[in-house]
């Protein structure tokens, strides 16, 4: 197995109010403290999609952070998906496409995805939902799907190199939440393993205290 890690870095941060990814929080920046996690991880090339590459590259150097190429990131988080997958190495088997604002993916994660990313054409990991979910249209509940069926999706998500990129080749990427439902759309079955309730995004400011190191 030959895996490419793309950390997508290239969002405006609109609703945390600047650029989350170079927000400096415990000595260091956001994506820095992502991109510690994986280190000493079996990954043979790491892609940064970037909102302003040359000051990611900064960083980058600046905290002695490994990566093998830093892309374009997009307006939209699949157009930084999309820039990432096109200097993927030929040697490359497997793709593992991680939020750059979860810095909490832990070592025993990975390690479930890689291993279920050895059988699966796709693996993500899921979070049970613990609110009761309500589909409402026009202000008003139309119904209430059943509790133990809904689960979130976290990242990083993992797919074979060919089933990604035939993904993004024959899908529209714009109509889909994530990556694994490019896959899904393909009629591609995508396994789950447990994820991890640390494992959050960091969205809005106060989400950085549940930021772990």
């Amino acid at each position: 197995m030959r895996i490419a890690l793309i950390v997508a870095a290239g969002g405006q941060g609109r609703r945390f109010g600047r650029n989350k990814q170079l927000f400096v929080c415990q000595g260091k920046p956001l994506l820095a403290h992502t991109l510690a996690k994986f280190a000493g991880q079996d990954i043979a090339q790491i892609i940064i999609a970037a909102g302003d590459a040359a000051e990611f590259k900064n960083v980058l150097e600046k905290y002695q952070l490994k990566y093998d190429n830093i892309v374009a990131g997009g307006q939209e988080r699949h157009h930084s998906v999309l820039n990432a997958l096109q200097v993927l190495r030929q040697d490359i088997t497997h793709v593992f496409i991680h939020d750059g604002a979860r810095p909490n993916v832990s070592a025993a994660l990975w390690a479930r995805l890689k291993k279920e990313a050895e059988i699966y054409d796709a693996v993500i990991p899921v979070m049970p939902v613990t609110d009761t979910v309500k589909v409402v249209k026009d202000g008003a509940v139309i119904y209430t799907p059943r509790r133990s069926d809904l689960f979130a999706a976290q990242t990083p998500q993992c797919f074979r190199r060919k089933i990604i990129l035939r993904a993004y080749a024959e899908i529209d990427p714009a109509c889909c939440t994530d990556d694994a439902l490019l896959v899904e759309k393909l009629g591609i079955p995508v396994h789950t393993v447990p994820g991890e309730a640390e494992n959050i995004k960091i969205t809005v400011p106060a989400d950085l205290r549940a930021l772990s190191v």
